[in-house]
């Protein structure tokens, strides 16, 4: 707690060190001034909790100088005790009252009686010092406690808005799993449908045999690719490249097609992790390309580039020959559920061009994706 302040006028010296002698005490600091100009600088410049002053001073009286303090904001509340050693008549108490005394104190000074006033002033002002610092104190604690207030807002709002992410994303992952599993399905049964028409259609055993078993092979090439990866403890994938995965998942189609469809371009490993999505964004577009572009048609081509520009993947995807190739509604929002979710679980693009000839698709992805 900052010391307390008195303010002692007097023209003379004497007098100032007889007051300064009787009232000092610890925590407080006695200034002193030979003159009214004197103390109105000192007043400008200090809190000052009382003032004594001598009446009778040549230049500034003590009555003007208390005078000249209430007509200041800053000195306006200071109270002043009158030192005078002329009489105490009642018409020059009026006057000092009316300049804004709070009481006189005749000389010759009595000790105990001066040291009294000068307590109650000295209490009174550490009290208005103690009631500051607690008026300041609870308004450092109302602001933390409308700060607490606001980041337990900010808190509940966050929390909301967490939880129904992980609704969306819940939700979201159920359609996927349920697209996922349809594919599959529809993997297997388009397959195994193949498979009992080349029984009908083959000529020979031997025929029958051989087919049977090309089938087959893409069979279990196919179910490689799209069951045991879905599992955390999956292997497979291991040494896998974007250009074996393509060629993986047309391999259900190469009885009739392979001879129609051409990759080329540079290959990208791919890491075990990120071959599932992988391969499903890449079934999706066979997927496709087998109901309704080039691969649905006889006279149908397709062909693939892949390139590795910069930090991306680049596939450019054409399709020659489409039945549909100048109906795109008709293939439009096929999959978008599961492309849409692998595109944005890999940071993946993708640009769809119908033109007179056929689909030409651009897809990118960030290589780190295919990494990680």
């Amino acid at each position: 707690m900052d010391p307390v302040t008195f303010l002692l006028v007097d023209d003379l010296e004497e007098n100032l060190l007889s007051l300064e002698a009787l009232l000092r005490r610890d925590h407080l600091v006695l200034l002193k001034a030979r003159s009214g100009d004197q103390a109105l600088e000192l007043l400008l410049k200090n809190d000052v909790a009382l003032a004594l002053i001598d009446v009778q001073m040549p230049g500034l009286t003590g009555f003007e100088l208390a005078e000249l303090m209430r007509g200041n904001e800053r000195t306006r509340g200071i109270p002043i005790i009158f030192v005078t050693a002329g009489s105490a008549d009642g018409q020059r108490r009026f006057r000092g009252y009316e300049a804004g005394a709070v009481d006189f104190i005749q000389k010759p000074i009595e000790p105990d009686i001066i040291r009294s006033k000068a307590d109650v002033f000295f209490e009174l002002y550490r009290q208005r010092q103690q009631i500051s610092e607690q008026r300041d104190e609870l308004e450092v604690q109302a602001e933390a406690l409308k700060e607490a207030g606001r980041r337990k807002d900010e808190f509940l709002i966050t929390l909301t808005h967490d939880i129904a992410q992980h609704k969306h994303a819940r939700s979201q992952q159920e359609v996927l799993l349920r697209e996922i599993n349809h594919r599959i399905k529809n993997l297997f049964s388009v397959t195994a449908g193949l498979i009992s028409l080349s029984a009908r259609s083959s000529t020979s055993v031997e025929e029958l045999a051989a087919d049977l078993r090309s089938r087959l092979q893409a069979l279990a090439r196919a179910h490689d690719l799209t069951l045991p990866n879905l599992s955390h403890n999956g292997t497979i994938g291991i040494g896998t490249t974007v250009v074996t995965l393509m060629k993986a998942i047309l391999a259900p189609h190469e009885h009739t097609q392979m001879s129609r469809i051409a990759i080329t371009g540079s290959d990208v490993p791919l890491a075990s992790n990120s071959l599932t999505s992988f391969a499903l964004l890449l079934h999706e577009l066979t997927t496709n390309a087998a109901k309704y572009g080039a691969l649905s048609c006889p006279g149908g081509r397709l062909l693939i580039d892949i390139q590795a520009i910069g930090e991306r993947l680049h596939i450019v995807w054409e399709e020659y020959g489409s039945p549909l190739a100048a109906q795109p509604v008709q293939r439009e929002g096929f999959g978008t559920t599961l492309e849409r979710a692998v595109l944005k679980g890999m940071g993946g693009t993708i640009a769809r061009d119908w033109r007179s000839s056929g689909l030409a698709l651009s897809l990118t992805i960030p290589l780190a994706s295919l990494a990680a």
